[in-house]
């Protein structure tokens, strides 16, 4: 054993001296004594004078010892700040565990905190007398081995109860009896193994513990293993909570050993500050414990990490530069400690601190809330986004990766309602139960919904988020109403496009199937009545008879075809008059109130004059829409009086009005055909066309369709004016 002394001494021992025997018995066979419970032991007391045979520059030599009292001023004021540290984090244990004593983690934390109390026996050191006593051996062998490992033990055992028990590893209950045995049984199988090969039992004594660090380091890479396999799994916002203390303090003491331990070691060669300091820094971590079980709710935990991460960095940065221009500055001028070189490197880490500290709260912040803090920025990458060619279906995905992105959060879509079922339009990530929807609103109309989820299980989006999202949420419903009407367009072009060829179709069949029998027919009986009129011609005469019969109906026939093109009272008439001369048939078509007498319907006509110039299709919308407001108002009102408005709110826009004096619309009444009819064809031109009841009574239809023409009179129009 080798002598190190604590103090000062003038005679005797001397530092370095390997003790070798003690009073003649060597030191070997004191420690095979170890062994034996009936080996009697030496009762020195203080004051008495023991020999001690040391090797001293390679030759031994009797030194004379006066045993004395164990100096535990000097220990301690060399050993303060581990004791300290020890002493500390047992207390805060003992507090947390009486405060929760069913709380697993407390146990845990006071298990751990009585492993590192007992541990601090190494700070007292192994004496010659311990080894001779055998007793006070297998104590500080108990404390500084055993005891110690209950530390990294009680690390992983923490993870698997905090912020709640891990019940899926613990419902196996070998889980924690092995994580406790295995180790020591470790340790005793590798001393047993030891046995045999040592030259003899201090040999084996200074073997035999050899896996210690290993299991140390075994236990650390567990513990870190399963802190961030619980902080990955799904908790809720009060765990998720509780775990941000502990990174909290994670976060503070690396800070802490990079700035003032590590960093100053690899470039000055020694620490800045004594182990004794750093270990009193180090009680922020059993004080975040505490707190983390305890009171978690007192204070903003984001807010702490993102500034402990911050100035952490920000002290690590500045300490490390200071340190690189002084030893750079001090290698190039050969100077060390001088006064001008250390203010030249207080001036440069002052220039640069204020643009290093908003670097890093930016890279920090943006790293935890993602873009939130800069919404310009998320706002121009979504319209360089968008202004790129893309094609419709691709617009909202790229939308919804944009705002995942840029908040950081693990799901967003886009939705719609369709009846009483939503429809997913876009969606970046996987669906979690707590999503928030935003309203997507387009000129006061609800074109859609965002869902958002938040960071984690819930977690609270704070006000700034919320501004982000607000912004993002205008932005996306004007593109959510573009795609909208992008989707109707190409919809509306299907159907026309189906629509022309079904009508293609009913022509061709209406063609073939009546007029051509009819004309085929024709013929023959032509024929016939050709080859009777030499011999019979009252038979011919009967046959040309039925041949004309035959040729008005196909002529009907063909007027009918017609007719459903296109109306052909607007070229005759136009549409003014077309109208008048169908309310002029108008009639009321039901009964009044159930009884079997009918009464008059009267139908006014009104419009302006002249009337623009107007696309065919469009008068041809404006009367068939016309046209089945009046058949429904013969028909269902009960009307008295009709009013047919024509109306130019404005140069590019033809109004229709057909209005009402009867019962209105029944409560609870859905769109029928005719209805549906009415607005397909206002929409087919980009129109709408609303059914709604007048609140004195009836009914009205409204129409508001494109005329795309100047404002022009036409000659049809000019005629009318001038005929009435």
């Amino acid at each position: 054993m080798t002598v190190t002394l604590l103090g000062e001494q003038t005679e005797g021992l001397r530092s370095g001296d390997l003790v070798i025997a003690v009073e003649g018995r060597s030191m070997e066979s004191w420690a095979q004594a170890v062994f034996s419970l009936r080996e009697p032991r030496p009762g020195w007391k203080a004051g008495q004078t023991v020999t001690y045979t040391v090797l001293r520059d390679g030759s031994p030599v009797d030194v004379k010892v006066t045993l004395g009292t164990y100096p535990l001023a000097s220990t301690l004021a060399k050993e303060w700040g581990a004791v300290l540290f020890a002493v500390v984090f047992l207390l805060i244990a003992a507090f947390v565990f009486f405060q929760r004593p069913g709380e697993p983690a407390a146990r845990v934390l006071l298990l751990g905190a009585s492993g590192i109390m007992s541990a601090t026996a190494w700070s007292l050191g192994l004496h010659v007398l311990d080894v001779v006593d055998g007793t006070r051996l297998w104590l500080y062998l108990a404390t500084t081995k055993a005891g110690y490992m209950l530390l990294w033990i009680g690390l992983v055992h923490f993870w698997l109860v905090f912020p709640k028990p891990w019940t899926s590893v613990l419902k196996r209950r070998w889980v924690v009896p092995s994580l406790y045995a295995m180790p020591y049984l470790v340790i005793t199988a590798y001393a047993a193994a030891m046995w045999p090969g040592s030259s003899g039992t201090l040999d084996w004594l200074g073997r035999a513990f050899w896996t210690i660090e290993p299991l140390e380091l075994t236990y650390v890479t567990l513990g870190l293993v399963a802190a961030i396999w619980r902080y990955r799994s799904p908790l809720d916002a009060e765990d998720r909570r509780q775990m941000r203390w502990v990174w909290l303090a994670v976060l503070a003491l690396s800070s802490v050993g990079i700035a003032f331990f590590f960093l100053p070691q690899l470039l000055l060669g020694g620490p800045l500050f004594s182990f004794n300091v750093l270990a009193i820094l180090g009680l922020v971590f059993p004080l975040a414990l505490g707190f983390a079980i305890l009171r978690y709710r007192l204070f903003d935990i984001d807010v702490i990490i993102n500034r402990t991460l911050v100035y952490g960095i920000l002290t690590a940065v500045v300490v490390g530069l200071y340190v690189l221009v002084v030893g750079s500055l001090g290698v190039l001028f050969q100077a060390r400690g001088d006064l001008l070189i250390s203010l030249v490197a207080a001036g440069l880490v002052a220039v640069l601190f204020q643009p290093l500290r908003q670097r890093l709260q930016h890279a920090i912040n943006r790293w935890m809330y993602g873009q939130r803090d800069d919404p310009y920025t998320v706002l121009t990458s979504l319209g360089r986004h968008l202004e790129d060619t893309l094609p419709a279906d691709a617009i909202l995905p790229t939308v919804v990766e944009t705002v995942a992105r840029a908040l950081k959060i693990p799901y967003v879509a886009i939705v719609r309602s369709e009846g009483e079922q939503q429809v997913v339009l876009a969606a970046s990530g996987q669906p979690t139960p707590d999503v928030l929807k935003i309203p997507l609103v387009y000129q006061g109309e609800e074109v859609g919904q965002m869902m958002l989820a938040p960071r984690a299980p819930g977690e609270a989006f704070s006000r700034a988020d919320w501004r982000l999202v607000s912004d993002l949420a205008r932005q996306t419903g004007v593109v959510a109403h573009s795609v909208r009407l992008t989707g109707d367009l190409r919809r509306a072009r299907e159907r026309l496009v189906i629509s022309r060829e079904e009508e293609r179709r009913r022509l061709r069949r209406d063609l073939h199937d009546g007029l051509g029998p009819v004309l085929g027919g024709v013929t023959l009986k032509l024929d016939a009545a050709r080859n009777l009129l030499a011999r019979d011609t009252a038979a011919a005469d009967v046959i040309l008879a039925q041949v004309k019969a035959q040729t008005q109906q196909a002529l009907a026939d063909i007027r009918r075809l017609a007719y459903a093109l296109r109306p052909p009272a607007l070229d005759q008439l136009g549409l003014v008059s077309a109208l008048r001369e169908h309310a002029a048939t108008t009639r009321f078509a039901g009964t009044d109130g159930g009884s079997a007498e009918t009464h008059s319907l009267r139908v006014r006509v009104e419009s302006p004059q002249p009337l623009p110039v107007m696309p065919a299709a469009v008068e041809v919308a404006v009367y068939r829409i016309a046209v089945e407001a009046l058949t429904n108002v013969a028909r269902h009102s009960r009307a008295h009086n009709c009013l047919v408005r024509l109306s130019l709110p404005d140069q590019g826009t033809l109004e229709l009005e057909v209005a009402d004096d009867g019962v209105g619309l029944p409560p609870g009444s859905t769109a029928g055909v005719g209805i549906t009819s009415m607005k397909e064809r206002a929409a087919e031109l980009g129109g709408n066309c609303a059914v709604e009841s007048v609140a004195g009574g009836g009914t009205r239809v409204r129409a508001h369709i494109p005329v795309g023409v100047p404002h022009q009179p036409s000659t049809r129009a000019t005629e009318e004016a001038t005929k009435s």
